[in-house]
């Protein structure tokens, strides 16, 4: 996830692509909004939006939680990670705290494996507001995460607060 903040910083002063329109989420509440290429094939979740690189190399989803629903979410965003195999060494856990877009940004970042072998994973908070938080959850094969990781910084670069 170091490398994961290292790019979005970059990627923030600049980034440009092409990007699909911006997905607010979730629908039934709108708290914050965030840009997804088409070839990303973003689809909606029960809390957020979900996306995979176009060579299903790299996941990452957007979730939103308040004070009465952080614990389900937290739950279901781990199990998630292991009902799709993603195993990650403790030993290797990392956390770090930054800004993302002017905001507070947490990350818990582990090494490990799932079915096709080494992965990075990552699990963000970031505060949009007093009441609401952005869960961010990264998977990614160390084959691949260096080519899908500038496309991921230009994603985080447009995570917003919804208006």
């Amino acid at each position: 996830m170091n490398k994961f903040l290292a790019a979005t910083a970059i990627l923030l002063i600049t980034a440009s692509t092409a990007l699909a329109g911006s997905f607010t989420f979730p629908s039934d509440e709108p708290a914050a909004s965030v840009e997804i290429p088409d070839d990303w094939q973003p689809t909606e979740t029960d809390y957020g939006v979900e996306a995979n690189s176009p060579d299903a190399g790299t996941y990452i989803s957007f979730d939103i939680a308040g004070a009465e629903d952080m614990d389900q979410v937290m739950t279901d965003v781990f199990g998630f990670l292991e009902e799709n195999g993603v195993v990650p060494d403790p030993a290797s856990q990392k956390e770090s705290k930054d800004q993302l877009n002017g905001m507070s940004f947490e990350t818990i970042d582990w090494k490990g494996t799932d079915k096709d072998g080494p992965v990075s994973i990552g699990v963000g908070i970031i505060g949009l507001s007093d009441e609401k938080i952005a869960i961010v959850t990264y998977w990614a094969s160390t084959e691949t995460e260096a080519e899908n990781m500038p496309e991921v910084g230009k994603i985080l670069a447009t995570l917003k607060p919804a208006d």
